[in-house]
């Protein structure tokens, strides 16, 4: 069983660089050297997460807290899907990642999707808290996938976004319960022929959300392998955008295309994809 935790905050150089201010990782994490990519914003940092352990197993509790400090610019991801075992004991898994984002922070927190194997139990929950003046784009994304081809399924999965005023009231709730049975039974209103699904917000007070909405709907259109929608968030608080994709190939460029949309309507900047 493992109670892993990560903590990172990043802080504004003088220069205006962005680095890495604090980091603290226990088992099964491990943050990469930070990168910098041509075209992004101005001192912005690229920071990969890995684990150690090779993928979820049963009884795990995950924790991940992010602050981006004021005037940071950030992007972090990992450097691949992470596979959620199956899971006969030990109740299923837990991970709970918090984002925070500090005056005129842009913090982008877009990991690889959970793929999700036969029997796998997994809790997710994302809290995301930004300043108005601060934009935070965040990412949760699954798929489902059976390595023996013998048509099992995953048992269940449970997750919740929460975006949070600056106070900590609750701006926006987004609560799903999925089994993988319903997953597969092709239901319209559910799935019908997807096995893939992403959710994308954009929470920001820097652009009017009508106009961010219309930068997603256009990302979203031409995709014949993914259904996507996209709309605002209570309170003026940005938009958001829930995709479903037939494979994990479409649903990467689903969010590569959203991500860019949302990047370009923000800052100028179209990103360039990053390695993995």
């Amino acid at each position: 069983m493992a109670q892993g935790a990560i903590e990172l905050a990043f802080a504004r150089a003088s220069g205006g660089e962005t680095f890495v201010g604090r980091q603290r990782a226990t088992y099964p994490y491990h943050v990469c050297r930070p990168h910098r990519f041509a075209g992004d914003p101005a001192g912005m940092v690229t920071l990969y997460v890995q684990s150690c352990a090779g993928g979820i197993f049963a009884g795990d509790r995950l924790q991940q807290s992010i602050v981006a400090g004021s005037g940071t610019a950030a992007h972090v991801t990992t450097a691949a899907a992470t596979i959620v075992h199956g899971m006969v004991s030990g109740g299923g898994a837990a991970h709970e990642t918090r984002l925070v984002a500090e005056d005129g922070a842009l913090l982008e927190f877009l990991p690889d999707p959970s793929i999700l194997f036969p029997q796998a139990r997994l809790r997710t929950r994302l809290a995301v808290r930004a300043h108005p003046e601060a934009t935070i784009i965040a990412g949760d994304s699954f798929l489902m996938h059976d390595p023996t081809n013998s048509g099992r399924v995953f048992d269940r999965l449970q997750a919740e976004i929460v975006v949070e005023g600056p106070s900590g009231e609750i701006m926006a709730l987004d609560r799903s319960a999925l089994r993988g049975e319903a997953m597969v039974a092709g239901l319209p209103g559910i799935a019908g022929r997807f096995r893939a699904c992403a959710t994308l917000m954009v929470v920001t007070r820097r652009l009017a959300p009508a106009l961010l909405v219309d930068a997603l709907r256009g990302a979203l259109a031409g995709n014949e392998h993914a259904y996507g929608g996209a709309s605002t968030l209570p309170g003026d608080a940005g938009a958001w955008v829930r995709l479903l994709a037939e494979d994990g190939a479409a649903l990467r460029l689903g969010l590569h295309s959203a991500w860019s949309a949302s990047r370009a309507a923000l800052t100028g900047n179209v990103p360039q994809p990053r390695r993995k």
